[in-house]
């Protein structure tokens, strides 16, 4: 199984960026973060001509997730938990295998109500995977968690320890998610080297000095990280024309969905 997530930052203005991935990369799932589109404009025929069945929750101009698969969904279920009126979660059953794709917030300054926002977000996730789900099974998360997990996983940590996506706060939030019984597949599969970014801002031509985040995450049961055979991060969609701020992670998985 190829699985594919990717914060798209926008489905409308990236469409011939996502047509290339479905042609180029042929993912078994794809999951896509900040999709900014109403559900009634959201473009099915992308995927139905690519021979995918997609399902997705959105809103206008922000947030907004969707997934899309070879296989038909079982299950489908949106707004997984109260997120004050904002499309940030979606869950599917593909086969065997349990897929909850979630754009969690940027946040704020400390303190903020961004602030806290975020880390009710990371509570009500962990809580809601506790309740629902069992480690024992073929469980998958993935998504732009806005967290960046090492100090290897920010170009200056030191610049940016007081900055949203690297207080301590938040990483200690994504720690407590991923003790439920997750594993960070890229980290795992990628021990010794430097960890690649999956985000650079727009701004100060950070992507030309790699001044970027590792902020994207595909989680697994340790049930399912079992199968895990590879995991890469696609930089060279970052340096495409119009392209959006953050990049796919693509994980491999030793696992028929026949």
């Amino acid at each position: 199984m190829k699985f594919i997530t990717w914060n798209i930052n926008s489905i409308r203005a990236r469409t011939e960026h996502l047509k290339a991935l479905l042609s180029e990369k042929s993912p078994d799932v794809l999951c896509l973060q900040e999709t900014k589109v109403r559900d009634e404009e959201f473009p099915v025929e992308i995927f139905e001509k690519a021979g995918y069945y997609v399902a997705f929750s959105g809103q206008k101009a922000y947030n907004g997730v969707a997934i899309a698969s070879k296989f038909p969904f079982k299950g489908l279920k949106k707004d997984l938990f109260d997120t004050n009126g904002q499309k940030r979660t979606i869950e599917v059953a593909i086969e065997n295998v349990t897929v909850i794709n979630a754009y969690f917030p940027r946040g704020g300054e400390r303190g903020s109500e961004k602030f806290f926002y975020k880390l009710e977000f990371f509570q009500k996730m962990k809580d809601y995977i506790s309740k629902n789900h069992s480690v024992d099974e073929l469980l998958l998360l993935c998504g732009d968690f806005n967290v960046a997990r090492f100090e290897n996983d920010v170009w200056d940590p030191e610049l940016l320890r007081n900055e949203p996506g690297f207080m301590k706060e938040e990483r200690d939030a994504l720690e407590r998610l991923i003790g439920i019984g997750l594993s960070d597949i890229f980290a795992e599969l990628n021990p010794a080297a430097k960890h690649p970014f999956t985000w650079w801002d727009y701004r100060g031509g950070a992507f030309k000095r790699n001044h970027g985040m590792r902020i994207d995450y595909i989680l697994s049961s340790h049930t399912l990280s079992e199968y895990a055979k590879e995991c890469t991060a696609e930089r060279e969609w970052r340096a495409k024309e119009k392209p959006s701020d953050h990049i796919p992670l693509v994980a491999n998985f030793e696992l028929s969905m026949i």
